[in-house]
Protein backbone atom coordinates (compact mmCIF):
# COMPACT_ATOMS: atom_id res chain seq x y z
CA UNK A 1 0.00 0.00 0.00
CA UNK A 2 2.58 2.53 1.18
CA UNK A 3 4.91 1.86 -2.18
CA UNK A 4 1.50 2.17 -4.03
CA UNK A 5 1.05 5.16 -2.90
CA UNK A 6 5.04 6.42 -2.83
CA UNK A 7 4.46 5.78 -6.43
CA UNK A 8 1.23 7.71 -7.25
CA UNK A 9 3.37 10.79 -5.71
CA UNK A 10 6.25 10.57 -7.61
CA UNK A 11 4.61 9.73 -10.71
CA UNK A 12 2.40 12.94 -10.39
CA UNK A 13 6.13 14.55 -9.95
CA UNK A 14 7.25 13.69 -12.93
CA UNK A 15 4.41 14.97 -14.49
CA UNK A 16 4.31 18.11 -13.17
CA UNK A 17 8.73 18.66 -13.29
CA UNK A 18 8.62 17.73 -16.94
CA UNK A 19 5.55 19.34 -18.16
CA UNK A 20 6.79 22.55 -16.44
CA UNK A 21 9.97 21.45 -18.69
CA UNK A 22 8.33 21.01 -21.58
CA UNK A 23 6.29 24.03 -21.45
CA UNK A 24 9.53 26.14 -20.88
CA UNK A 25 10.82 24.83 -23.33
CA UNK A 26 8.04 25.36 -26.02
CA UNK A 27 7.01 21.58 -25.87
CA UNK A 28 3.39 20.05 -25.57
CA UNK A 29 2.71 16.31 -24.75
CA UNK A 30 1.27 14.31 -27.28
CA UNK A 31 -1.29 11.96 -26.82
CA UNK A 32 0.79 8.92 -27.52
CA UNK A 33 -1.04 6.40 -29.80
CA UNK A 34 -1.50 2.72 -28.72
CA UNK A 35 1.52 1.72 -31.11
CA UNK A 36 4.46 1.69 -29.01
CA UNK A 37 7.38 3.71 -29.19
CA UNK A 38 11.14 2.67 -28.87
CA UNK A 39 14.00 4.18 -27.77
CA UNK A 40 17.75 3.43 -28.69
CA UNK A 41 20.73 3.65 -26.27
CA UNK A 42 23.88 3.50 -28.00
CA UNK A 43 27.22 2.83 -26.51
CA UNK A 44 30.05 4.02 -29.03
CA UNK A 45 32.49 1.18 -29.79
CA UNK A 46 31.53 -0.82 -26.63
CA UNK A 47 32.43 -4.21 -28.03
CA UNK A 48 30.24 -7.85 -27.12
CA UNK A 49 33.63 -9.41 -25.33
CA UNK A 50 34.00 -6.08 -23.48
CA UNK A 51 30.74 -5.46 -22.32
CA UNK A 52 30.43 -9.00 -20.74
CA UNK A 53 33.97 -8.08 -19.32
CA UNK A 54 32.09 -4.98 -17.48
CA UNK A 55 29.39 -6.95 -16.53
CA UNK A 56 31.10 -9.74 -14.55
CA UNK A 57 33.96 -6.87 -13.27
CA UNK A 58 30.97 -4.97 -11.86
CA UNK A 59 31.41 -1.74 -14.31
CA UNK A 60 28.13 -1.90 -15.08
CA UNK A 61 25.92 -3.24 -12.17
CA UNK A 62 22.24 -2.11 -13.76
CA UNK A 63 22.62 -3.55 -16.69
CA UNK A 64 23.45 -6.71 -15.39
CA UNK A 65 20.57 -7.12 -12.81
CA UNK A 66 18.29 -6.16 -16.11
CA UNK A 67 19.54 -8.89 -17.96
CA UNK A 68 19.46 -11.26 -14.81
CA UNK A 69 15.77 -10.73 -14.17
CA UNK A 70 15.23 -12.33 -17.89
CA UNK A 71 12.89 -9.68 -19.32
CA UNK A 72 15.80 -8.13 -21.48
CA UNK A 73 18.31 -10.31 -24.10
CA UNK A 74 21.74 -10.11 -24.55
CA UNK A 75 22.82 -10.79 -28.40
CA UNK A 76 25.89 -10.26 -30.19
CA UNK A 77 25.94 -9.10 -33.77
CA UNK A 78 28.68 -8.30 -36.62
CA UNK A 79 28.39 -5.02 -37.76
CA UNK A 80 30.62 -5.82 -41.54
CA UNK A 81 33.30 -3.65 -42.91
CA UNK A 82 33.87 -0.92 -42.34
CA UNK A 83 34.17 -0.96 -38.63
CA UNK A 84 32.66 2.55 -38.11
CA UNK A 85 30.12 4.63 -36.65
CA UNK A 86 28.99 6.32 -40.11
CA UNK A 87 28.45 3.43 -42.45
CA UNK A 88 26.28 1.60 -38.99
CA UNK A 89 24.42 4.27 -38.47
CA UNK A 90 23.58 5.03 -42.10
CA UNK A 91 22.85 1.41 -42.16
CA UNK A 92 20.63 1.59 -38.89
CA UNK A 93 19.02 4.77 -39.52
CA UNK A 94 18.25 5.00 -43.53
CA UNK A 95 18.69 1.29 -44.10
CA UNK A 96 21.29 1.68 -46.34
CA UNK A 97 25.51 2.06 -45.80
CA UNK A 98 26.60 1.87 -49.49
CA UNK A 99 29.52 3.81 -50.34
CA UNK A 100 30.87 4.38 -46.94
CA UNK A 101 34.12 3.47 -46.95
CA UNK A 102 35.17 4.30 -43.79
CA UNK A 103 35.65 7.10 -41.10
CA UNK A 104 38.06 8.52 -43.81
CA UNK A 105 38.44 8.58 -47.33
CA UNK A 106 38.65 9.68 -50.65
CA UNK A 107 36.39 10.68 -53.86
CA UNK A 108 38.54 10.35 -56.93
CA UNK A 109 36.14 11.93 -59.69
CA UNK A 110 35.14 14.92 -56.74
CA UNK A 111 38.07 15.52 -55.26
CA UNK A 112 36.30 15.01 -52.24
CA UNK A 113 37.77 13.80 -48.93
CA UNK A 114 35.73 12.73 -46.45
CA UNK A 115 35.86 12.85 -42.98
CA UNK A 116 33.82 11.42 -40.32
CA UNK A 117 34.56 14.59 -37.81
CA UNK A 118 33.52 16.82 -40.27
CA UNK A 119 29.66 18.35 -40.11
CA UNK A 120 30.21 19.15 -43.73
CA UNK A 121 31.48 15.41 -44.93
CA UNK A 122 28.47 13.99 -42.27
CA UNK A 123 25.72 16.02 -43.75
CA UNK A 124 26.96 14.87 -47.32
CA UNK A 125 26.53 11.31 -46.27
CA UNK A 126 23.23 11.61 -44.69
CA UNK A 127 21.84 13.19 -48.23
CA UNK A 128 23.19 10.13 -49.67
CA UNK A 129 21.89 7.63 -48.10
CA UNK A 130 18.54 9.44 -47.23
CA UNK A 131 18.01 9.46 -50.99
CA UNK A 132 14.98 7.52 -51.64
CA UNK A 133 15.03 5.85 -47.72
CA UNK A 134 12.93 7.36 -44.86
CA UNK A 135 14.93 8.35 -41.43
CA UNK A 136 13.73 5.35 -39.02
CA UNK A 137 13.54 8.90 -36.15
CA UNK A 138 10.87 10.53 -38.57
CA UNK A 139 9.15 12.61 -36.14
CA UNK A 140 11.51 11.61 -33.01
CA UNK A 141 14.43 12.75 -31.41
CA UNK A 142 18.21 12.43 -31.98
CA UNK A 143 20.82 12.89 -29.32
CA UNK A 144 24.98 12.99 -29.55
CA UNK A 145 24.36 11.16 -33.30
CA UNK A 146 26.31 11.38 -36.83
CA UNK A 147 23.50 11.13 -39.13
CA UNK A 148 20.07 12.13 -37.64
CA UNK A 149 17.60 9.36 -39.16
CA UNK A 150 15.21 12.35 -40.14
CA UNK A 151 14.80 13.19 -36.42
CA UNK A 152 12.84 16.15 -36.16
CA UNK A 153 14.80 17.31 -32.89
CA UNK A 154 18.33 17.05 -32.89
CA UNK A 155 20.83 17.91 -30.31
CA UNK A 156 24.69 17.59 -31.25
CA UNK A 157 24.41 15.70 -34.23
CA UNK A 158 26.56 16.40 -37.17
CA UNK A 159 24.29 15.28 -40.03
CA UNK A 160 21.18 17.43 -39.24
CA UNK A 161 20.08 19.28 -41.79
CA UNK A 162 17.50 21.98 -41.60
CA UNK A 163 16.15 20.02 -38.28
CA UNK A 164 14.87 22.10 -35.51
CA UNK A 165 17.69 22.03 -32.67
CA UNK A 166 17.40 22.24 -29.19
CA UNK A 167 18.61 25.00 -28.55
CA UNK A 168 17.16 26.88 -30.91
CA UNK A 169 13.86 25.61 -29.26
CA UNK A 170 14.69 26.70 -25.91
CA UNK A 171 13.03 30.39 -25.20
CA UNK A 172 14.87 32.85 -23.47
CA UNK A 173 17.32 30.73 -20.50
CA UNK A 174 15.53 27.70 -21.33
CA UNK A 175 18.69 25.82 -20.73
CA UNK A 176 19.14 26.46 -17.35
CA UNK A 177 15.46 25.51 -16.68
CA UNK A 178 16.12 21.94 -17.89
CA UNK A 179 18.20 21.65 -14.90
CA UNK A 180 17.11 23.89 -12.40
CA UNK A 181 13.82 22.73 -12.36
CA UNK A 182 15.97 19.32 -10.83
CA UNK A 183 18.58 21.07 -8.39
CA UNK A 184 20.39 17.52 -7.99
CA UNK A 185 20.95 17.42 -11.38
CA UNK A 186 23.19 20.41 -11.01
CA UNK A 187 24.57 19.44 -8.08
CA UNK A 188 25.68 16.11 -9.83
CA UNK A 189 27.27 17.80 -12.46
CA UNK A 190 29.59 20.98 -10.91
CA UNK A 191 30.50 17.78 -8.29
CA UNK A 192 31.45 15.60 -10.56
CA UNK A 193 32.89 18.42 -13.33
CA UNK A 194 35.19 19.19 -10.37
CA UNK A 195 36.16 15.86 -9.31
CA UNK A 196 36.92 14.70 -13.08
CA UNK A 197 39.27 17.98 -13.40
CA UNK A 198 41.20 16.98 -10.11
CA UNK A 199 41.05 13.42 -10.76
CA UNK A 200 42.78 13.97 -14.23
CA UNK A 201 45.39 16.27 -13.80
CA UNK A 202 45.98 14.40 -10.64
CA UNK A 203 47.04 11.30 -12.91
CA UNK A 204 48.96 13.33 -15.22
CA UNK A 205 51.22 14.78 -12.72
CA UNK A 206 52.13 11.30 -11.11
CA UNK A 207 52.85 9.95 -14.26
CA UNK A 208 55.18 12.65 -15.31
CA UNK A 209 56.90 10.49 -12.43
CA UNK A 210 57.46 8.46 -14.81
CA UNK A 211 60.11 8.72 -17.89
CA UNK A 212 58.71 6.20 -20.20
CA UNK A 213 54.92 7.22 -19.46
CA UNK A 214 55.62 11.38 -19.38
CA UNK A 215 52.35 12.72 -20.98
CA UNK A 216 52.01 16.49 -22.02
CA UNK A 217 50.73 18.31 -18.88
CA UNK A 218 48.11 20.71 -20.14
CA UNK A 219 45.82 21.79 -17.59
CA UNK A 220 43.06 22.69 -20.48
CA UNK A 221 42.44 19.28 -21.84
CA UNK A 222 40.30 17.99 -18.87
CA UNK A 223 37.82 20.28 -20.01
CA UNK A 224 37.35 18.22 -23.02
CA UNK A 225 36.78 15.30 -20.82
CA UNK A 226 34.09 16.82 -18.18
CA UNK A 227 31.93 17.99 -21.89
CA UNK A 228 31.96 14.54 -22.85
CA UNK A 229 31.57 12.21 -19.73
CA UNK A 230 29.82 14.65 -17.52
CA UNK A 231 28.01 18.16 -18.76
CA UNK A 232 26.98 15.84 -22.54
CA UNK A 233 26.12 12.58 -20.42
CA UNK A 234 24.13 14.53 -17.68
CA UNK A 235 22.18 16.68 -20.58
CA UNK A 236 21.57 14.07 -23.15
CA UNK A 237 19.80 11.73 -20.24
CA UNK A 238 17.89 14.62 -19.54
CA UNK A 239 16.61 15.47 -23.14
CA UNK A 240 15.64 11.66 -23.23
CA UNK A 241 13.28 12.11 -19.61
CA UNK A 242 11.96 15.04 -21.31
CA UNK A 243 10.94 13.00 -24.76
CA UNK A 244 9.44 10.33 -22.85
CA UNK A 245 7.01 12.22 -20.89
CA UNK A 246 6.13 13.98 -24.18
CA UNK A 247 5.45 10.75 -26.25
CA UNK A 248 8.34 11.19 -28.19
CA UNK A 249 7.69 8.06 -30.83
CA UNK A 250 11.36 7.50 -31.80
CA UNK A 251 14.36 8.29 -29.68
CA UNK A 252 18.10 7.96 -30.44
CA UNK A 253 20.53 8.45 -27.89
CA UNK A 254 24.58 8.16 -28.79
CA UNK A 255 26.95 7.83 -25.10
CA UNK A 256 30.18 8.48 -27.14
CA UNK A 257 32.59 8.31 -23.97
CA UNK A 258 34.00 5.03 -23.82
CA UNK A 259 35.20 5.17 -27.76
CA UNK A 260 37.13 8.35 -26.66
CA UNK A 261 38.67 6.87 -23.53
CA UNK A 262 39.65 3.45 -24.77
CA UNK A 263 41.17 5.00 -28.05
CA UNK A 264 43.59 6.92 -25.44
CA UNK A 265 43.64 4.47 -23.28
CA UNK A 266 42.74 0.56 -24.00
CA UNK A 267 39.60 -1.60 -24.12
CA UNK A 268 39.44 -2.83 -20.93
CA UNK A 269 41.26 -0.14 -18.84
CA UNK A 270 40.20 1.43 -15.26
CA UNK A 271 39.53 5.06 -17.17
CA UNK A 272 37.45 3.10 -19.98
CA UNK A 273 35.52 1.10 -17.69
CA UNK A 274 35.13 4.05 -14.88
CA UNK A 275 33.21 5.70 -18.19
CA UNK A 276 30.78 2.90 -18.70
CA UNK A 277 29.81 3.05 -14.79
CA UNK A 278 28.61 6.09 -15.85
CA UNK A 279 26.82 5.67 -18.52
CA UNK A 280 25.44 2.52 -16.71
CA UNK A 281 23.80 5.03 -14.09
CA UNK A 282 22.18 7.08 -16.94
CA UNK A 283 20.47 3.98 -18.75
CA UNK A 284 19.10 3.71 -15.05
CA UNK A 285 17.56 6.29 -15.38
CA UNK A 286 16.16 5.92 -18.66
CA UNK A 287 14.81 2.84 -18.02
CA UNK A 288 13.38 3.59 -14.59
CA UNK A 289 11.56 5.82 -16.23
CA UNK A 290 10.08 4.07 -18.83
CA UNK A 291 8.57 1.54 -15.66
CA UNK A 292 6.39 4.23 -14.41
CA UNK A 293 2.90 3.80 -15.34
CA UNK A 294 2.11 6.77 -17.33
CA UNK A 295 5.29 5.98 -19.70
CA UNK A 296 5.43 2.30 -20.34
CA UNK A 297 4.44 2.65 -24.00
CA UNK A 298 8.42 2.28 -24.75
CA UNK A 299 10.54 -0.83 -26.12
CA UNK A 300 14.08 0.21 -25.19
CA UNK A 301 17.00 -1.08 -26.90
CA UNK A 302 20.93 -0.56 -25.72
CA UNK A 303 23.17 -1.58 -28.52
CA UNK A 304 26.66 -0.73 -29.79
CA UNK A 305 27.46 0.48 -33.26
CA UNK A 306 31.18 -1.75 -33.76
CA UNK A 307 33.66 -3.44 -31.26
CA UNK A 308 37.07 -2.55 -30.43
CA UNK A 309 40.31 -4.20 -30.34
CA UNK A 310 43.84 -3.61 -28.63
CA UNK A 311 46.06 -2.10 -30.86
CA UNK A 312 49.93 -1.52 -32.06
CA UNK A 313 50.23 1.62 -33.88
CA UNK A 314 51.75 1.19 -37.25
CA UNK A 315 54.44 4.25 -36.91
CA UNK A 316 55.27 2.80 -33.22
CA UNK A 317 56.19 -0.19 -34.59
CA UNK A 318 58.04 0.73 -37.91
CA UNK A 319 59.21 4.66 -37.19
CA UNK A 320 57.01 5.64 -40.20
CA UNK A 321 53.44 6.12 -41.53
CA UNK A 322 51.94 3.48 -44.21
CA UNK A 323 51.94 6.92 -46.41
CA UNK A 324 55.38 7.19 -45.78
CA UNK A 325 56.48 3.42 -46.79
CA UNK A 326 54.00 4.01 -49.96
CA UNK A 327 56.33 7.06 -51.11
CA UNK A 328 59.86 5.47 -50.55
CA UNK A 329 58.42 2.53 -52.90
CA UNK A 330 57.42 4.63 -55.26
CA UNK A 331 60.03 7.09 -55.83
CA UNK A 332 60.76 10.78 -55.61
CA UNK A 333 58.73 11.91 -58.51
CA UNK A 334 55.32 10.82 -56.61
CA UNK A 335 53.31 13.45 -53.96
CA UNK A 336 52.04 12.29 -50.85
CA UNK A 337 49.03 12.53 -49.79
CA UNK A 338 48.13 11.38 -46.29
CA UNK A 339 44.73 10.89 -43.54
CA UNK A 340 46.03 9.32 -40.59
CA UNK A 341 46.25 11.91 -37.81
CA UNK A 342 43.65 11.49 -34.52
CA UNK A 343 41.89 13.81 -33.66
CA UNK A 344 42.61 15.29 -30.09
CA UNK A 345 40.87 13.71 -27.17
CA UNK A 346 36.98 15.04 -26.47
CA UNK A 347 37.83 17.07 -29.95
CA UNK A 348 34.50 15.40 -31.66
CA UNK A 349 32.56 16.95 -28.47
CA UNK A 350 33.90 20.16 -28.80
CA UNK A 351 32.85 20.37 -32.43
CA UNK A 352 29.53 19.27 -31.86
CA UNK A 353 29.03 22.09 -29.01
CA UNK A 354 30.68 24.43 -32.03
CA UNK A 355 27.90 23.61 -34.31
CA UNK A 356 25.09 23.93 -31.37
CA UNK A 357 26.70 27.56 -30.62
CA UNK A 358 26.49 28.22 -34.16
CA UNK A 359 22.97 27.74 -34.64
CA UNK A 360 21.63 29.77 -31.75
CA UNK A 361 24.20 32.92 -32.81
CA UNK A 362 22.00 35.22 -34.50
CA UNK A 363 19.01 34.46 -32.35
CA UNK A 364 20.57 35.98 -28.90
CA UNK A 365 20.39 39.61 -27.65
CA UNK A 366 24.07 41.82 -28.34
CA UNK A 367 25.31 41.03 -25.12
CA UNK A 368 24.88 37.39 -25.60
CA UNK A 369 26.42 37.08 -29.00
CA UNK A 370 29.56 38.69 -27.15
CA UNK A 371 29.18 35.60 -24.96
CA UNK A 372 28.96 32.97 -27.80
CA UNK A 373 31.44 34.78 -29.72
CA UNK A 374 34.01 34.68 -26.87
CA UNK A 375 32.75 30.57 -26.37
CA UNK A 376 33.54 30.23 -30.12
CA UNK A 377 36.66 31.71 -29.98
CA UNK A 378 37.57 29.25 -26.83
CA UNK A 379 36.02 25.80 -28.56
CA UNK A 380 38.05 26.79 -31.70
CA UNK A 381 41.71 26.59 -29.80
CA UNK A 382 41.16 23.08 -29.46
CA UNK A 383 40.04 21.86 -32.69
CA UNK A 384 42.64 20.75 -35.70
CA UNK A 385 41.48 22.28 -38.41
CA UNK A 386 43.37 20.67 -41.28
CA UNK A 387 44.25 22.93 -44.31
CA UNK A 388 43.68 21.72 -47.78
CA UNK A 389 46.44 20.53 -49.84
CA UNK A 390 48.44 22.74 -52.15
CA UNK A 391 47.58 22.19 -55.65
CA UNK A 392 50.21 19.63 -57.08
CA UNK A 393 52.36 20.58 -59.80
CA UNK A 394 51.20 17.52 -62.14
CA UNK A 395 47.71 15.22 -60.54
CA UNK A 396 50.08 12.38 -60.12
CA UNK A 397 49.78 11.83 -55.98
CA UNK A 398 48.92 9.02 -54.31
CA UNK A 399 46.38 9.49 -51.37
CA UNK A 400 46.39 7.22 -48.07
CA UNK A 401 43.14 7.64 -46.01
CA UNK A 402 43.28 5.74 -43.06
CA UNK A 403 40.49 4.58 -40.48
CA UNK A 404 42.06 2.71 -37.88
CA UNK A 405 43.60 -0.50 -38.98
CA UNK A 406 41.99 -0.05 -42.66
CA UNK A 407 43.60 2.04 -44.96
CA UNK A 408 42.42 3.10 -48.86
CA UNK A 409 45.19 3.69 -51.46
CA UNK A 410 44.44 6.02 -54.18
CA UNK A 411 46.08 7.03 -57.26
CA UNK A 412 44.93 10.24 -58.68
CA UNK A 413 46.22 10.33 -61.76
CA UNK A 414 43.16 8.90 -62.93
CA UNK A 415 39.67 9.67 -62.40
CA UNK A 416 38.19 5.96 -61.93
CA UNK A 417 39.16 3.42 -60.09
CA UNK A 418 41.71 0.83 -61.10
CA UNK A 419 42.34 -2.75 -61.86
CA UNK A 420 44.46 -4.92 -60.12
CA UNK A 421 46.30 -5.61 -63.74
CA UNK A 422 46.47 -1.75 -64.35
CA UNK A 423 47.94 -1.02 -60.68
CA UNK A 424 50.81 -3.90 -61.33
CA UNK A 425 51.94 -2.30 -64.69
CA UNK A 426 51.90 1.17 -63.64
CA UNK A 427 53.54 0.78 -59.82
CA UNK A 428 55.11 -2.28 -60.54
CA UNK A 429 56.12 -4.66 -56.75
CA UNK A 430 53.91 -1.77 -55.09
CA UNK A 431 51.65 -4.63 -54.06
CA UNK A 432 53.99 -7.60 -53.49
CA UNK A 433 55.81 -4.94 -50.92
CA UNK A 434 52.60 -4.12 -48.93
CA UNK A 435 51.54 -7.98 -48.71
CA UNK A 436 55.04 -8.58 -47.55
CA UNK A 437 55.26 -6.02 -44.74
CA UNK A 438 54.87 -7.48 -41.31
CA UNK A 439 52.65 -4.22 -40.45
CA UNK A 440 49.94 -5.68 -43.05
CA UNK A 441 47.50 -8.43 -42.45
CA UNK A 442 45.90 -7.97 -45.74
CA UNK A 443 45.72 -6.42 -49.00
CA UNK A 444 42.92 -6.06 -51.14
CA UNK A 445 41.80 -4.87 -55.12
CA UNK A 446 39.31 -5.38 -58.00
CA UNK A 447 39.70 -6.80 -61.02
CA UNK A 448 36.73 -6.71 -62.83
CA UNK A 449 34.07 -8.18 -61.35
CA UNK A 450 36.14 -9.90 -59.14
CA UNK A 451 37.86 -8.96 -55.83
CA UNK A 452 41.53 -10.46 -55.40
CA UNK A 453 42.74 -10.82 -51.50
CA UNK A 454 46.49 -11.20 -50.88
CA UNK A 455 48.14 -12.10 -47.32
CA UNK A 456 51.47 -14.03 -46.58
CA UNK A 457 49.75 -16.94 -47.06
CA UNK A 458 48.27 -16.87 -50.01
CA UNK A 459 45.52 -15.71 -52.09
CA UNK A 460 42.06 -15.84 -53.28
CA UNK A 461 39.69 -14.48 -55.58
CA UNK A 462 35.75 -13.67 -54.85
CA UNK A 463 33.42 -13.15 -58.18
CA UNK A 464 30.24 -14.12 -59.67
CA UNK A 465 30.78 -17.44 -59.54
CA UNK A 466 31.82 -18.10 -55.91
CA UNK A 467 35.74 -18.37 -54.03
CA UNK A 468 39.15 -19.25 -55.97
CA UNK A 469 42.20 -20.15 -53.88
CA UNK A 470 42.74 -20.59 -50.50
CA UNK A 471 39.63 -18.78 -48.51
CA UNK A 472 41.14 -20.14 -45.39
CA UNK A 473 43.73 -17.46 -44.80
CA UNK A 474 41.14 -15.27 -43.64
CA UNK A 475 40.66 -17.26 -40.20
CA UNK A 476 42.83 -15.23 -38.06
CA UNK A 477 40.39 -12.63 -38.74
CA UNK A 478 37.33 -14.61 -38.05
CA UNK A 479 34.58 -16.56 -40.21
CA UNK A 480 36.59 -16.50 -43.79
CA UNK A 481 32.80 -16.56 -45.03
CA UNK A 482 31.38 -13.84 -43.92
CA UNK A 483 34.40 -11.56 -43.84
CA UNK A 484 34.93 -12.87 -47.66
CA UNK A 485 32.06 -11.31 -48.49
CA UNK A 486 32.53 -8.04 -46.21
CA UNK A 487 35.50 -7.67 -47.77
CA UNK A 488 34.24 -7.75 -51.45
CA UNK A 489 31.43 -5.35 -50.45
CA UNK A 490 33.60 -2.69 -49.52
CA UNK A 491 36.13 -3.31 -52.37
CA UNK A 492 32.97 -2.77 -54.45
CA UNK A 493 31.75 0.42 -53.47
CA UNK A 494 32.42 3.09 -55.76
CA UNK A 495 34.71 5.25 -53.96
CA UNK A 496 36.79 2.60 -51.57
CA UNK A 497 40.42 2.55 -52.81
CA UNK A 498 42.01 1.21 -55.80
CA UNK A 499 44.20 -0.67 -53.26
CA UNK A 500 42.62 -1.48 -49.53
CA UNK A 501 45.11 -2.40 -47.09
CA UNK A 502 44.08 -4.05 -43.45
CA UNK A 503 46.41 -4.05 -40.69
CA UNK A 504 48.12 -7.02 -39.49
CA UNK A 505 47.28 -9.06 -36.02
CA UNK A 506 50.02 -9.00 -33.51
CA UNK A 507 49.75 -11.77 -31.06
CA UNK A 508 50.66 -9.69 -28.21
CA UNK A 509 49.77 -6.11 -29.12
CA UNK A 510 46.55 -6.94 -30.65
CA UNK A 511 45.82 -5.29 -34.19
CA UNK A 512 48.29 -3.10 -36.48
CA UNK A 513 46.71 0.16 -36.52
CA UNK A 514 47.55 3.15 -39.18
CA UNK A 515 46.85 5.49 -36.53
CA UNK A 516 48.54 6.55 -33.22
CA UNK A 517 45.76 4.82 -31.01
CA UNK A 518 45.79 2.40 -27.97
CA UNK A 519 42.29 0.41 -28.99
CA UNK A 520 41.10 1.09 -32.63
CA UNK A 521 38.23 -0.17 -34.66
CA UNK A 522 37.62 0.44 -38.50
CA UNK A 523 38.82 -2.86 -40.36
CA UNK A 524 39.14 -7.14 -39.15
CA UNK A 525 40.42 -8.28 -36.33
CA UNK A 526 40.12 -9.02 -32.39
CA UNK A 527 36.52 -7.67 -31.60
CA UNK A 528 36.46 -4.81 -34.11
CA UNK A 529 32.63 -6.13 -35.97
CA UNK A 530 31.72 -7.61 -32.99
CA UNK A 531 28.69 -5.47 -31.43
CA UNK A 532 25.38 -6.14 -28.98
CA UNK A 533 22.29 -5.66 -28.60
CA UNK A 534 20.23 -5.46 -25.63
CA UNK A 535 16.76 -5.93 -26.46
CA UNK A 536 12.96 -6.94 -24.97
CA UNK A 537 13.32 -11.04 -23.90
CA UNK A 538 9.69 -10.77 -25.89
CA UNK A 539 9.92 -9.21 -29.16
CA UNK A 540 10.20 -11.55 -32.10
CA UNK A 541 13.89 -10.35 -32.90
CA UNK A 542 15.97 -12.64 -34.63
CA UNK A 543 19.79 -12.06 -34.27
CA UNK A 544 22.15 -13.99 -36.23
CA UNK A 545 25.81 -14.17 -36.95
CA UNK A 546 24.99 -12.77 -40.49
CA UNK A 547 22.63 -9.74 -38.78
CA UNK A 548 23.58 -6.33 -40.02
CA UNK A 549 22.53 -2.84 -39.04
CA UNK A 550 20.37 -2.69 -42.26
CA UNK A 551 18.38 -5.74 -40.61
CA UNK A 552 17.89 -3.57 -37.56
CA UNK A 553 16.72 -1.04 -39.32
CA UNK A 554 14.22 -3.15 -41.00
CA UNK A 555 12.76 -4.58 -38.07
CA UNK A 556 12.33 -1.43 -36.66
CA UNK A 557 10.37 -0.24 -39.73
CA UNK A 558 8.44 -3.44 -40.08
CA UNK A 559 7.56 -3.62 -36.42
CA UNK A 560 6.94 -0.09 -34.75
CA UNK A 561 5.99 1.94 -37.95
CA UNK A 562 4.26 0.01 -40.23
CA UNK A 563 1.22 1.73 -41.99
CA UNK A 564 -0.99 -1.39 -43.35
CA UNK A 565 0.47 -3.72 -40.47
CA UNK A 566 -1.15 -1.58 -37.65
CA UNK A 567 -3.88 -3.17 -36.76
CA UNK A 568 -2.12 -6.60 -36.14
CA UNK A 569 0.59 -4.45 -34.15
CA UNK A 570 -1.69 -3.21 -31.59
CA UNK A 571 -3.23 -6.98 -31.29
CA UNK A 572 0.59 -8.20 -30.82
CA UNK A 573 0.83 -5.47 -27.99
CA UNK A 574 -2.29 -5.89 -26.72
CA UNK A 575 -1.41 -9.69 -25.77
CA UNK A 576 2.07 -8.91 -24.58
CA UNK A 577 1.80 -9.15 -20.49
CA UNK A 578 1.42 -6.12 -18.35
CA UNK A 579 4.21 -7.28 -15.98
CA UNK A 580 6.61 -7.19 -19.48
CA UNK A 581 5.63 -3.96 -20.68
CA UNK A 582 9.10 -2.17 -20.44
CA UNK A 583 9.38 -3.58 -17.07
CA UNK A 584 6.24 -3.28 -15.23
CA UNK A 585 7.89 -4.13 -11.87
CA UNK A 586 10.29 -1.07 -10.70
CA UNK A 587 13.83 -2.47 -11.02
CA UNK A 588 16.14 -2.71 -8.21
Amino acid sequence: MLRELWNKIYEFYLVVKYSLVAERAGFSRRSFPRKRGFIIIQIDALAYDYLVKALQWGYMPFLKRLLKRGEYKLSLWDCGLPSTTPAVQAGLLFGNSFDICGFRWYEKDTGLRVEGKNPQSIQAIQCRVAENNEGLLRGGSSYFSMLDGGASLSLFTLGAINRTHLFQSLRGTGVMVLFLLHPWRVIRVIGLSLWEYLRTNLRVALYSLIPSLRPEFNLVRPLGNILVNVVFREMQTYACLVDIYRGIPAIYTNYYGYDEIAHQTGTTSGEAFRVLKGIDKQIKQIVMMCSREGFKHYDIFILSDHGMAPSLPFKKAFGYTLGEFISANLGEETSMEEAREPEKPSETGIRMLLREVENVEGRVSRAGLRMIRFLKRMLMKHITFEEAPSPPESDDRVVVSCSGPLAHIYFTRYRRKLNLSEITRLYPGLVEKLVEHPGVGLVAAKEGNEVYVFSKKGSFALGEKGAKGDFTLLEPFGDPEILGQEIKRLASFPHSGDIIVFGALDSKRGVVTFEDQKATHGGLGGAQTRAFIIYPAYLPLRITPYTRAEDLYHFFKDYYRPSPKEAILEEEIAAIPATLQSGSPRYR
